[in-house]
């Protein structure tokens, strides 16, 4: 909303284009065409996995 919409197509030009990408396999980019990285711990994300199957369960 902030940013002009070719802004957001960055990261899949940059990806399926630049032949530097062809070295990036595995990895994940995040906006605006930055390697992204994994946490060191999973914890947060299982614990706010099972939150939400908690939540929808009181919905579905």
């Amino acid at each position: 909303m902030f940013h002009p919409t070719w802004i957001g197509a960055l990261n899949q030009l940059y990806a399926g284009t630049s032949p530097e990408a062809m070295n990036l396999n595995g990895k994940y980019l995040i906006p605006w065409v930055r390697l992204g990285e994994l946490p060191e711990t999973l914890d947060v994300g299982e614990k706010l996995w099972g939150s939400l199957e908690e939540l929808a369960k009181n919905v579905a």
